[in-house]
């Protein structure tokens, strides 16, 4: 599990550590806001293309070699970004990073492969925790690579540090990851039309239909908060991007510990179901918290150090809110990948956390135009709203489709 971690860990750095500066470097090459959103958008579409693809591939030739192929195509996409020259060689990259990008559901599948039933969901708490840290560290070293204001924004130390990690990637899988799918256990190779058609045939299942829908609903609304967060500090409070640092590290640091430490043990004693399902309401919870009450101050005792600690910590109502939504997030990232697992077939475990990977994609690719649509003309809580709105029939559906005795998954074999 330590070579999973340090897998994703690198991994999740490498994909955020662009993220402070490649939206001012892309309005410095003349896109505008437009072009600029369709360059984040990129990386998603990618994304949504290629994870099933990649998942489907490594359940016929193995996890270890298609890890180390996304991490040596993901090294490309960083050096194309890094000496990018305009906004068209800037898409192109970061489109490349996405379709390179099947690091994370292959991931999946390897823990999948690795762990029982039982303690599944652990295991991928435990791969949960990289990502959140690699989410915490990357942005935040980016940020200082990345230049000092928007004017001296630059891409070229960030992508050229992204490359040198997805390098130590490459290395670390090459050397020290051990195949978790032997060969007597991998689907044959096929022609490209009978494995459209198992894709098809795969993702046209009730049950695996209901799980994508899940993925899509969760991912969208929790991608709108994600987008729209800054403006929302910003409109709100006032705050600018030394303040947004520090909410991304306090929800960062909770999420991964939540994750590491609480997840697994939770559905071990109570099933994924009901824990996805706590989630899913504490993840609404905070979101109606901020919305209403998230602009009120505290007293002054509560303000604890001096500058932007200070004015976080002296927004209980921010600091709950944030919390809540953090450990809804915590608990059902981690569930509900395992029991997306538990409705594959060792050969199809690939196939079935790419198609699930991929509707959590097709979220975060439709959610930044919607939440930007309704900051724009309903107001900063907006998009806080819709998200919960959102949220009410994926806990529905969760409920009706899994919550009964009949929604079980079928029996494994453990290891």
């Amino acid at each position: 599990m330590f070579i999973i971690f340090a897998l994703v860990l690198l991994g999740a750095m490498g994909f955020s550590i662009v993220l402070p500066s490649i939206m001012f470097v892309a309005e410095d090459f003349g896109g505008g806001e437009a072009m600029a959103g369709w360059i984040v958008a990129s990386y998603a579409i990618g994304q949504l293309i290629a994870t099933p693809i990649w998942g489907r591939l490594s359940d016929r030739y193995g996890r270890k070699l298609i890890l180390a192929l996304c991490a040596a195509s993901t090294m490309i996409a960083f050096l194309g970004l890094a000496f990018a020259y305009d906004a068209l060689t800037l898409f192109v990259s970061r489109l490349v990073g996405g379709l390179a990008g099947g690091l994370f559901s292959v991931s999946q599948a390897w823990v999948a492969d690795t762990t029982t039933p039982r303690n599944r969901a652990k295991g991928m708490g435990i791969m949960g925790a990289g990502i959140s840290l690699g989410f915490i560290l990357g942005p935040f070293v980016g940020g200082i690579l990345g230049g000092e204001t928007a004017d001296t924004a630059t891409l070229l130390q960030p992508g050229l540090l992204g490359a040198a990690l997805a390098g130590l990637l490459l290395v670390v899988i090459l050397l020290f990851m051990r195949e978790s799918l032997p060969p007597e256990k991998r689907v044959a190779s096929q022609p490209l039309g009978a494995e459209l058609r198992q894709w098809g045939e795969v993702g046209s299942r009730p049950v695996v239909k209901r799980l994508l829908v899940l993925g899509l609903l969760w991912m969208t609304a929790a991608g709108m908060f994600e987008v729209m967060m800054p403006l929302w500090v910003g409109d709100t409070l006032g705050w600018g991007p030394r303040h947004v640092g520090v909410q991304f590290l306090f929800l960062g640091l909770w999420v991964a510990v939540i994750q590491g430490l609480i997840a697994g043990r939770l559905s071990i004693r109570f099933g994924e179901v009901p824990v996805i399902a706590a989630g899913i309401v504490l993840y609404a919870v905070g979101m109606l918290l901020l919305a209403w009450f998230g602009a009120l101050a505290g007293p002054e005792w509560l303000r604890i150090g001096t500058g932007v600690l200070a004015d976080f910590t002296g927004q209980p109502w921010l600091v709950l809110g944030l919390g809540l939504l953090a450990s809804g997030s915590a608990l059902l990232v981690p569930n509900i990948s395992s029991l997306v697992s538990k409705y594959a077939s060792v050969t199809e475990r690939g196939t079935v956390l790419g198609l699930f990977q991929s509707s959590n994609w097709l979220g975060r690719t439709i959610s930044p135009p919607i939440g930007g649509m309704l900051f724009q003309s309903e107001g900063a809580n907006a998009p806080l709203f819709g998200s919960v709105v959102i949220l009410v029939p994926c806990l529905m559906g969760l409920l009706v489709w899994f919550g009964g005795s009949r929604a079980q998954p079928p029996k494994e074999v453990e290891a």
